[in-house]
């Protein structure tokens, strides 16, 4: 099945309208409500004036949106800077230099402490600092590849494969 344009034919005020209804659950980036109005069949003469305008009320602010985005996957830790990086350019936001302070290695350890040992034991954050209980020992060649397949850097894999090979 292949795209269809709707049938409607818009003016700026039903674009506008559209853009609006498309704005209410969450903020969009440029690209985002583009690519919405685009698959509404929205011509981009109207595209662009819906755009602008919204820009003008401070409805679409790329570079807001870009930071506030941002600071939600750094304040979630739980994903590495790659897969912020693919999220962000997905959604068409520029990252800017504030990802370079952001520490992937606790997310990750977070990550492998929870899929391989289970939720309890996120409770006491001490023990995984220090050594590593018996039932808490880790195949490293699992733990590579589950941390390779959520996009984290080789320093942090091989960080992370050093404390679990210390207990091994």
């Amino acid at each position: 099945m292949g795209f269809k344009p709707s049938k409607t034919e818009y003016t700026d005020i039903t674009a506008m309208d559209q853009a609006m209804r498309f704005l209410a659950p969450r903020f969009l980036s440029r690209l985002e409500l583009t690519q919405k109005l685009q698959r509404k069949g929205v011509s981009s003469e109207l595209i662009h004036t819906v755009l602008q305008r919204l820009e003008e009320l401070d409805y679409i602010n790329d570079e807001r949106l870009a930071h506030d985005v941002l600071q939600f996957y750094m304040a979630e830790a739980k994903y590495s800077v790659q897969y912020i990086r693919n999220k962000m350019f997905q959604r068409g936001l520029v990252v800017g230099n504030e990802l370079s302070y952001y520490d992937e290695f606790k997310p990750a350890l977070k990550l492998i402490i929870r899929h391989f040992l289970g939720i309890s034991a996120i409770t006491d954050p001490v023990w995984y600092e220090e050594a590593w209980p018996e039932e808490a020992r880790l195949n490293q060649k699992k733990v590579m590849n589950f941390l390779k397949n959520r996009g984290f850097s080789v320093s942090t894999i091989r960080n992370i494969c050093s404390q679990v090979a210390r207990y091994e």
